[in-house]
Order: structure tokens, then sequence, then C-alpha cells
């Protein structure tokens, strides 16, 4: 509510709320007018008393017209009431002149918004953003910590490292298809009647590509292990028996791997059985991480026990990619004899890696002489 605004041309500053004086004397309702006032000092629009520093009196709070002013007792408010209405700010109460009364009782006028309004509109705002940030708050408590999502990037990134390994690995093989696709086609000579077709050529080499990835597959989880004792007896049980108890004594005695006989899928020797030869033995273990375990722990053969004395463990190989490591071995034999002009036979040539980041690796040999 607006009191107290106007500040009379005494000199003295007027105080912020009107005290109700003794009105003049009234002689008849009908006076209900704005009464001739001297400039510049407010008067009550209905009974025409001028509103002093102790006359309890409200101005419209719409227009603010400095001539508009109607005090308690016109209003018909009482001393304590005014006191209380105007005392307290909170209270959302707002008197109007006639004129002002009039508009906005009109059904096609619209509020204008003052400095309260703007203000209860600021709070609620604030308090729509206080609530936002408190959900933002609860949705951020949900989501992952920076160390999962850490742990999940780097997972993404091994992915990703492995697809392009993968990636590298069959783009050279594709190549390999596609020659042999081309000197398959200009090397025939049947008629072209009675000569295979492109498409069939082409399923049949992608099918032996496809027959050959699924043997490397099924090699995966195999270990080809040699010079271990073989038993002479003709009763194949026996000596399989014996086959599987030995490599459960490698595995525990050299890699501290206790095995029972569901872990090995199967056990057999590869070779015809020649006397006084050992054949090597392949051993398929159920879980891939058995023989990953076995292949990086490979060092753990040189542990002095007698038993298993000369006792070597490789991967089961294709066929194929054993003649390609052949060939790698006597390419390397070749330039070591060119390049250090000492023969071969003084040093040992191992192909490591796989793939594309395969390579041999030369070790002289403990016996021979510098």
């Amino acid at each position: 509510m607006v009191k107290g605004k106007l500040v009379p041309p005494t000199g003295k500053a007027q105080s912020t709320k009107r005290q109700l004086s003794k009105p003049a004397a009234v002689s008849s309702p009908a006076q209900y007018a704005c009464k001739p006032v001297p400039p510049n000092v407010p008067s009550c629009c209905t009974c025409g008393i001028v509103v002093t520093d102790d006359v309890k009196a409200l101005q419209c709070d719409r227009c603010l017209n400095r001539d508009i002013w109607k005090c308690a007792q016109c209003l018909n408010l009482t001393n304590d009431l005014y006191d209380s209405l105007t005392s307290d700010g909170s209270v959302p109460l707002r008197w109007f002149c006639d004129s002002c009364d009039k508009q906005i009782m009109d059904r096609n006028y619209s509020m204008p918004t003052y400095p309260n309004d703007k203000l209860d509109h600021l709070i609620t705002a604030i308090e729509k953003l206080m609530n936002r940030y408190e959900d933002v708050e609860k949705q951020l408590a949900t989501k992952c910590s920076i160390s999962e999502a850490l742990k999940l990037e780097q997972r993404i990134n091994d992915l990703e490292q492995k697809l392009l390994k993968y990636d590298n690995e069959v783009a050279p093989k594709i190549t390999e298809l596609e020659d042999q696709i081309k000197v398959t086609v200009q090397s025939s000579s049947v008629d072209k009647e009675n000569a295979i077709s492109d498409e069939d050529l082409i399923k049949f080499v992608v099918q032996e590509e496809i027959n050959r990835k699924s043997a490397e597959e099924d090699r995966k989880r195999n270990v080809v292990i040699y010079r271990v004792p073989e038993r002479k007896t003709d009763n194949v049980s026996e000596r399989k028996s014996n086959d599987i108890e030995f490599v459960k004594d490698l595995l525990d005695g050299m890699f501290n791997m206790k095995m029972e006989d569901s872990n090995i899928e199967k056990l057999y020797r590869l070779g015809r059985w020649e006397d006084g030869k050992a054949r090597p033995l392949l051993v398929a273990f159920r879980n891939y991480e058995d023989k990953e375990f076995i292949m990086a722990n490979l060092s753990n053969l040189k542990k002095p026990l007698d038993k298993f004395k000369g006792v070597a463990i490789a991967h089961d190989l294709h066929p194929k990619e054993r003649e390609e490591n052949r060939k790698l071995v006597e390419e390397a034999k070749r330039e070591h004899e060119v390049n250090n002009g000492e023969s071969a036979e003084n040093y040992r040539f191992l192909v490591v890696g796989r793939g594309q980041r395969k390579k041999v690796i030369v070790i002289k040999k403990k016996n021979s002489t510098a």
C-alpha cells in the first residue's frame, strides 16, 4: 500500500505514514468531492481533510496521483487495522481510486506490472532456477564416476586397436586371394562352356578361406608339446592315460597350474608311431586363458626339474602357417651367413609374433664356439 509518499512544501520531510487526526467538520455526506486545497498539499478526495504527517491516509497504488488520497476514516479503517496493513509489507492489498478501479474492473483491461510484481516474478524465477539446480545435482549423482568413464574409454581404445590389427591382417590376405583368382582365371584353358564360372570360383576360394579361419579358431586353444616320453605299449588307452598324467605333472611343476581331466578337451600324438622316437603331443584346453597363461610363461620351462628337461611347448599352427615360418627361417639363415660370415648351425632361428608382427630372432647356441 502506498502511504505518506508526498512531501508538503513546508520544508520538513513528511513521514511514510499519515496519522489520523480529527477531521474538520463536514456538513453533510454530499461533500464527497475533492475540496480545493493549497497547491502541492494532498487532501482526502472524500472529506477534504488535508493529509499531513499525523493523518492516516492512502494514496492510489496504480496511478500514484499526488492529488488522489483517501483518509482511513473515509475508508472505514480503524487505527489498528490501518497500522497493521501499512506496517506489514507482505500483505498483498492495494487501494485504487475510483478511476483506476473502474479501469481494472473492465474485462479488456490488463493490469500493468509494478515494481512489487516484478520482484514477485523475480523471486519465482529464482525459485524455479533453484529447483532445476537441485534436479541437475540429483541427475549428476546418478551418473557414472570419472574412474568408470576412464575404464570404459580404455576398453573402447582396446577394441579399436584390436579392430585395426584385424584390418591389417585381413587386408593382405584379401589381396592374396584376389591375386590367386586372377592367376587361376588366366591359367584356365578349359572351354568356356565347360569352364567354372567366376562366381563359382570366387565361392570356392572364399569357402577355402572360411575353412582356414575356422581351423585357426579351433587351434587357438591348442599347444604342441615336444619331447614328451612316449610309453611303449599297444594299449591306446594306457598310452593316453600316461600322456595325460605327464601333462598335468608338467603344468603343476612348471606353471603351478592344478589341472583336472575336464580342463583338457582333447589330447593325442601327432604322426605315426615309430620305435625310438617320441611324437609331438597336441593338447587342446577347454579355456583359452589356460593356453595364454602357459605361452606367456614359457620361461618357467628353465626350472631345474630333470623329469621335464628338454620339453618344449609351441603354438598349434596351420600347415600353411608352418610353411610360411619355415620359409622365414630359411631366408633368415641365408641372410645371417651372408652378412656375418658364420655358419647358421651355431645359432637357433625362432619365429615370434603373429600376423604382420611376425619376425625371426637369432639366438646363439650355448655349446657353439666363437
